[in-house]
């Protein structure tokens, strides 16, 4: 993972938060992963092309999302004092980030824990971690069902433990609605609104799914 300094912005590439003078700037998911691609690929333009099946996963979508992306970036930047020139247009072709860029290369903190969806996966170290819409959330779940700060999962090489955080469509264990902190097996299925997630601990013998449900903290 990485940090990237730009224009005293900070994006930061493993708690997925863009930042200026310390405080957060607010991109969907899609705006924060195009912006993270085009900083790493910097001074490079890069095609439209390359672009849409990076931020869309290889899904067919129109030019015209990509554009409304790339206006919602310049329009952050410049409402919290940086400059919409960051982003430009190479006409005819693509998109560049242009700018000073600094990067820090952080250490990566071994994962523990795989989740899987159908439109993603997440490797998740020791610690707390928030599942949500949000581009701030460690796991980014980007569905209609999903809050921007649906759930959160804590993990330990002893212990995982998925707390809902007051969600609209619910946080379920199989099919148990969840509404205290419950302790999770090594494998075993979540649902994150309507979206199904399949959580595993590294280097764990499968088990049997099931949940206990202990007390809130």
């Amino acid at each position: 993972m990485a940090r990237f300094l730009f224009d005293r912005f900070c994006l930061d590439s493993d708690r997925r938060l863009l930042t200026r003078s310390e405080e957060p700037v607010r991109l969907t998911p899609r705006a924060f992963r195009l912006l993270e691609y085009l900083l790493r690929q910097q001074p490079k333009a890069v095609s439209k092309r390359e672009l849409l099946a990076h931020v869309w996963d290889g899904a067919i979508v129109e030019e015209a999302n990509l554009k409304t992306l790339v206006l919602e970036i310049r329009t952050a930047l410049e409402e919290r004092g940086g400059s919409a020139g960051a982003i430009r247009t190479a006409y005819g072709y693509g998109y560049a980030f242009h700018g000073t860029v600094h990067t820090e290369e952080a250490a990566v903190p071994a994962p523990l824990v795989v989740l899987r969806w159908s439109a993603g996966v997440a490797r998740l170290p020791a610690g707390i971690h928030l599942i949500g819409r949000s581009a701030g959330c460690a796991v980014t779940i980007d569905a209609p069902s999903v809050s921007r700060e649906h759930a959160r999962l804590a993990v330990s090489r002893d212990d995982l433990f998925l707390t809902d955080l007051g969600s609209k469509n619910g946080t379920f264990v199989r099919a148990t609605r969840i509404s205290a902190p419950a302790r999770l097996f090594d494998d075993c299925r979540i649902v994150i609104g309507e979206v199904a997630v399949e959580v595993s601990r590294l280097g764990s013998d499968p088990s049997t799914e099931t949940v206990d449900r202990i007390d809130p903290c």
